[in-house]
C-alpha cells in the first residue's frame, strides 16, 4: 500500500482524540511520523470507524456512557415508531423521542449531530489527501471513506431533514466534502445532499474491489451497493433500486440468507452470519456500566442480574403481528411474559441486541444485511407494479426462512384482504423490527402512524394515537450549538 502524508491541522487533532491510535493528541510528530507510516491510510481509517463506538466528551461535559453514534442511531430510529411502547416515565431523552417532544438540546440527537459531523471530518481527512489509482489496497481503504461518508450524511439526513418525497427543495443537512469548508455554511437542499450521497456511493463502489473485503466490520463494494438499494428506495427510484438488489442478491463472494437453523445466532453473534453485509462491531471489554446499561440492547432488555433497564417493551400492536403465526422463529427474539407489569401491560422483552460471545446485552448490529435487500426490492416492485409475483417471491423467500410454509404464504389470490405494498410493508415491520426502518417506511410510503395501544402515550388525556405520515416531529432540532457556531444554519420548525 502506498504511503501518504495529511498535512497537520487542527481536524487532525480532533479525529486522533477518538481513536485507538495509542498517541497524544498533542505530540504532532508522531502524528506526522504515523500518517508517513506503510499502513498509516488505513489506520486512520479505522480510527474513523471507531467513532460509531466511541463516547466522547461532549458540550464541556466528560463522556456519558450512554451516547455513541449506534445506540443513537437504532433507537432514535424506533422510538419514534410503534413496535415499541413505554409504561412509564424515564429520564433518559429516549423518552422524547418516543412522545415525539423533542427539544433543541436534546442530548441523544444533539451528539448525534456532533459524532456524526467528526465521522465526516475523519473521512475528509482521507478523501481529500489520499491519492487514487496507485495500486488495489489504497484504493479500497479510500473507497471506504466515500463510504462512510456517505452512510453519516444519508442518516443525518433522515433525523434532521424532510423526506425525499417531500421535496427536493426542502433544507437538508450541512455538506462537509473539504476541509476547506468554512465554518458558517447553510444547509444545503435535500436534493443536493442525496446526489451527494449517490456520488459518494458510486465512487466507493468504483474503489473497491470485488471479493473478500476486510471484514463485515469494514466497508466493502457489496455494502455500497447495498446501501444504494436503500438510498435509491428512498429516492423513489425504484427500478435503480432493484438494480443495486439485484447486484446485491446475485453476488458471488458468498453472502446469504441465514437459514432457519442459523436464523437467531444471525442477530446474537453478527460477525459470524452468512447475510451481514456491514456490521457495527463491538467486542467485549467495555466499561462495565457501559456494557450493562449504555448498551444498545440495554433498554431493550434487563436480565434481573443487573444487566440492563428493560423499559422499552414490544408494543402490543406489534406482539399480536408476531404471534399471528406461533411457529414463526421470529417469535423467539422477544422474550416469553416477564413477570412484571406494568400499567397492566405484560412485558415482553427484545432480544435481538443481546448475546453476543455470551454477554447479555453485548451485540454488534447490522447496518445492512441481506433481509433487508430481498425486501427492498420487493418493496420497489410493488411500488412499481406490473410485477407484483417478484415482490410476492421476496417477501415469501423471508417467510419461508421464519419456519412458514402453506396458506401462511403469499400469492396473488391469498393476500387476505391487502394489497401487495400492504404485504411488503408488513413483512418489513416483522422482520426488520428494531434495526431502524419502521418510522422511515411509514414516510416514505405516505402512511400514519398509529399507535392505538397501551403505553405512556395513551395517559393523562393524550389521544394522539394517529399521527401523519408528514408531522412535523418526524424531524429533529438543529443542535443549539450548531446554532451558535455556525449562524447560516437554519433551524427546522
Amino acid at each position: 500500500m502506498r504511503t501518504f502524508k495529511i498535512a497537520i491541522t487542527v481536524s487532525i487533532i480532533f479525529i486522533l482524540q477518538a481513536c485507538d491510535l495509542d498517541i497524544q493528541p498533542s505530540n504532532l510528530s508522531t502524528i506526522d511520523v504515523l500518517l508517513q507510516e506503510e499502513g498509516g491510510i488505513e489506520t486512520a481509517t479505522n480510527g474513523n470507524y471507531a467513532l460509531f463506538k466511541d463516547v466522547l466528551a461532549f458540550r464541556g461535559a466528560g463522556p456519558n456512557q450512554n451516547n455513541d453514534y449506534t445506540r443513537h442511531l437504532y433507537q432514535m430510529s424506533e422510538f419514534a415508531a410503534d413496535n415499541v411502547m413505554y409504561t412509564q416515565f424515564s429520564t433518559d431523552p429516549l423518552y422524547n423521542v418516543f412522545t415525539r417532544e423533542h427539544t433543541p438540546d436534546q442530548e441523544n440527537s444533539s451528539y448525534f449531530w456532533f459524532i456524526g459531523y467528526r465521522i465526516i471530518l475523519g473521512t475528509n481527512l482521507i478523501i481529500n489527501n489520499a491519492e487514487t489509482g496507485i495500486d488495489a489496497a489504497t484504493d479500497q481503504i479510500i473507497g471506504e471513506n466515500y463510504y462512510l461518508r456517505a452512510m453519516v450524511t444519508f442518516d443525518l439526513l433522515r433525523f434532521f431533514a424532510l423526506s425525499y418525497n417531500q421535496g427536493r427543495d426542502n433544507p437538508g443537512v450541512v455538506l462537509r466534502t473539504s476541509l476547506s469548508d468554512p465554518s458558517e455554511k447553510a444547509r444545503s437542499t435535500v436534493g443536493e445532499c442525496y446526489d451527494q450521497v449517490l456520488e459518494d456511493l458510486l465512487q466507493a463502489e468504483e474503489l473497491m474491489t470485488d471479493g473478500e473485503s476486510r471484514g463485515v466490520e469494514f466497508a466493502s463494494k457489496i455494502a455500497a451497493q447495498a446501501l444504494l438499494s436503500r438510498v435509491y428506495l428512498y429516492m423513489d427510484n425504484l427500478d435503480k433500486s432493484i438494480e443495486y438488489s439485484d447486484k446485491v442478491i446475485d453476488n458471488s463472494v458468498g453472502i446469504r440468507l441465514a437459514t432457519n437453523a442459523e436464523y437467531l445466532d444471525n442477530f446474537a453473534n453478527t460477525p459470524q452470519s452468512p447475510e451481514s453485509i456491514f456490521i457495527i462491531k463491538f467486542v467485549t471489554g467495555t466499561a462495565d456500566h457501559r456494557a450493562k446499561f449504555g448498551a444498545l440492547g440495554s433498554m431493550y432488555y434487563d436480565d434481573g442480574n443487573g444487566n440492563g433497564w428493560g423499559e422499552v417493551f414490544t408494543s402490543r400492536d406489534f406482539q399480536d403481528l408476531l404471534e399471528e403465526n406461533p411457529e414463526d422463529i421470529r417469535n423467539q427474539l422477544v422474550s416469553d411474559r416477564a413477570p412484571l407489569t406494568k400499567s397492566g401491560y405484560d412485558i415482553r422483552y427484545i432480544l435481538k441486541f443481546s448475546g453476543q460471545d455470551g454477554v447479555v446485552n453485548l451485540c454488534s448490529p447490522q447496518y445492512l444485511r441481506l433481509s433487508e435487500i430481498y425486501l427492498n426490492r420487493a418493496e420497489a416492485y410493488a411500488r412499481l407494479g406490473g410485477n407484483d409475483q417478484s415482490a410476492l417471491d421476496d417477501v415469501n423467500d423471508i417467510r419461508e426462512r421464519a419456519g412458514l410454509s402453506g396458506t401462511d404464504l403469499y400469492t396473488l389470490g391469498n393476500l387476505g384482504g391487502m394489497s401487495v405494498l400492504d404485504v411488503v410493508l408488513q413483512e418489513r415491520r416483522l422482520e426488520l423490527a428494531y434495526e431502524g426502518h419502521r418510522g422511515f417506511d411509514l414516510v416514505r410510503n405516505k402512511r400514519p402512524l398509529v399507535r392505538d395501544y397501551e403505553g405512556i402515550h395513551t395517559e393523562d388525556g393524550d389521544t394522539r394515537v394517529s399521527i401523519p405520515w408528514d408531522d412535523e416531529r418526524w424531524v429533529f432540532f438543529i443542535p443549539s450549538l450548531e446554532l451558535i457556531t455556525n449562524p447560516a444554519v437554519r433551524q427546522n420548525p
